[in-house]
């Protein structure tokens, strides 16, 4: 008898989960997370953050001028070694129309502060001390750059180290004369 009753029991929770109505994705999905991982010929992601010394910046920012946009930790080695070419593409960004933005990940204020003094940086770093923006743009580790057109549109990116070749590349296909 005892069986009986426990295969009942079992029965009725089976038909009461086969007869619930179905919970598709839609009512699951988030509308602030991105499906697609940013690719050459996509928009850009919009973003806000704050620099190292407080002010916004966004993407909205560098409306209508080209962007070279470089994910970057003051303790990545790899980030180290490609920062003076960065630093030397942001000295020539203002005599070429575009702009150059690092965007520090998995990192402190205070030692990208340090990293920057001592590296004497020559362009805007933004903190995305959550992750927020490096999840968007689906970075798993620094470095990368992204090469973003004056339409916004990412025409180049390269994950991992920059070098000087594949910089002039970049820069090309981004619109950026040199």
């Amino acid at each position: 008898m005892r069986l009986r009753a426990g295969r009942a029991w079992l029965c009725a929770i089976v038909l009461a989960f086969a007869l619930m109505p179905d919970v598709g994705q839609a009512q699951h999905a988030h509308p602030s997370v991105q499906k697609a991982a940013p690719t050459v010929g996509t928009p850009a992601i919009p973003f806000e953050l704050r620099t190292l010394d407080g002010k916004a910046i966004s993407l909205g920012s560098f409306r209508g001028k080209p962007l070279v946009m470089n994910f970057f930790a003051s303790w990545c080695d790899p980030c180290r070694e490609e920062m003076p070419l960065i630093n030397e593409l942001a000295v020539k960004a203002a005599s070429n129309d575009y702009s150059v933005l690092a965007v520090a990940v998995e990192d402190s204020r205070s030692a990208v502060t340090q990293y920057a003094k001592e590296s004497k940086l020559a362009f805007p770093i933004a903190l995305d001390l959550n992750s927020t923006v490096k999840r968007a743009y689906r970075i798993f580790g620094p470095p990368a750059t992204f090469f973003i057109d004056r339409q916004g549109i990412i025409r180049d990116i390269i994950i991992g180290p920059l070098t000087p070749e594949r910089a002039s590349t970049a820069l090309s296909n981004a619109g950026i004369r040199r």
